[in-house]
């Protein structure tokens, strides 16, 4: 019961949760490419990673019925990957212009945002197979 809980529980809900993250990410990123020559346009960034470098994360408990009040982080059903207005450094508002969209950090978050989103897919893949393999027992 326990190995069914932490296959089903943890790892397909994290990774179902950052891809939907990436995928956001990438369209906030091109909207904001999108809008860099548009005056006054504020860019927006999506926050995703920032719920799991909380210090809550060393704190762990166990929630064994539904009335206990969770200990730690946020269960990961209560994660989602928001949008918000991103804060333009003041060198940054003379650099961008008027638009305040930096086009070369856009680009390079782009690029991470890409790799971050393939790993995921991957592992998730691969997660997949695994338990493919698993069940029918032929390792591909």
């Amino acid at each position: 019961m326990i190995y069914n809980n932490s296959l089903f529980k943890n790892r397909v809900p994290i990774l179902n949760k950052a891809l939907d993250a990436y995928a956001l990410r990438q369209q906030t990123i091109s909207k904001n490419i999108a809008n860099a020559t548009s005056p006054h346009y504020r860019p927006e960034e999506v926050r995703f990673e920032e719920y799991f470098h909380t210090p809550e994360l060393a704190i762990s408990g166990v929630q064994s019925e539904d009335t206990h009040i969770p200990i730690g982080a946020p269960q990961v059903n209560g994660i989602e990957a928001g949008k918000d207005e991103a804060p333009v450094p003041r060198p940054e508002v003379y650099f961008s212009g008027e638009t305040h969209v930096n086009i070369d950090k856009e680009m390079s978050e782009l690029a991470q945002n890409q790799i971050k989103f393939r790993f995921a897919s991957r592992a998730m893949k691969n997660y997949f197979t695994g338990m493919m393999s698993a069940i029918t027992g032929y390792k591909q």
